[in-house]
């Protein structure tokens, strides 16, 4: 059995200047203000066990974390800036599973996961008494999964090819769905209008930019020979050619250029490696 308590930080800042010319007059009202941001801080809280039994291992843990001053960063609207401030009060409540069962003495399955609550617990407003960029209590923080979790498999041969050992790996990982900003989380926020001409367009189309990034399963699959020196691995990374969303970068708000980064296509490799 296991508990501890920690405390951290991270130090603050200054925000470079607003792009005024570029503002809107409500959102240099709104984010003119934050030129500075404290230190964030927080106490960590956790319990949990390490176990053996014969063939199996079962690791588990609770865990809460108390954050003062969190630090978030927003898109400034129309601004073409990031700025980062304060939020009194956030939290992190979760729990983590890992375990591993020695199927046979060639054969092992692992399995990993986690399920997680990050939300503010205060809110954020602007001198209107408006929440300023989805900052409320209650509101999910940015860019955590509630829950993701993997399994893998590895098989070992013994000697094959005059190896010393080979094997089979293959690896599968699910994340669930996340946010970039917390202003993501907002009614409406996956809709945009330029409002202005550009390349041919008036300005007052409307498009959308799916502003919540979707759940997405990863498999990778890999095989090795091992030698006294020489280590040969070949393998076929995201098998399925999933398309995962990792993050939503919008340039002044989504009114200039709206995209998602993505994870890396099917990839196919090999790997050499001399031990000396």
């Amino acid at each position: 059995m296991n508990a501890q308590a920690s405390q951290g930080f991270r130090l603050g800042g200054v925000n470079d200047p607003l792009n005024a010319p570029l503002c809107s007059d409500s959102d240099r009202q709104i984010f003119g203000g934050f030129q500075d941001y404290d230190d964030e801080t927080l106490w960590n809280y956790e319990i949990g066990f390490k176990s053996m039994w014969d063939n199996i291992r079962l690791n588990a843990a609770v865990f809460y974390t108390d954050i003062e001053d969190l630090q978030v960063t927003l898109d400034a609207g129309t601004c073409s800036s990031r700025v980062s401030f304060n939020v009194e009060e956030a939290h992190t409540l979760g729990a983590e599973l890992e375990l591993t069962a020695y199927v046979t003495d060639a054969f092992v399955v692992t399995f990993a996961g986690s399920v997680l609550e990050a939300e503010f617990d205060s809110t954020v407003l602007d001198g209107d008494g408006n929440v300023v960029g989805g900052v409320e209590d209650g509101n999910r923080l940015a860019s955590v999964p509630e829950w993701q979790f993997s399994l893998s498999g590895t098989y070992s041969f013994g000697s094959l090819f005059g190896s010393e050992d080979s094997y089979v790996s293959v690896w599968w990982q699910a994340v669930g769905d996340r946010i970039t900003q917390p202003s993501d989380q907002l009614p409406g926020s996956d809709t945009f209008q330029a409002g202005r001409p550009f390349a041919g367009m008036t300005g007052n189309e409307v498009y959308q930019v799916d502003t919540e990034l979707d759940s997405y399963d990863l498999v990778n699959l890999s095989a090795g020979l091992n030698y006294e020196s020489w280590d040969f691995v070949a393998y076929v990374n995201n098998v399925t050619d999933e398309l995962a969303l990792l993050s939503l970068d919008k340039e002044r708000g989504g009114t200039a250029r709206a995209g998602h980064r993505v994870n890396q296509p099917r990839t196919f490799g090999l790997t050499a490696r001399y031990n000396f």
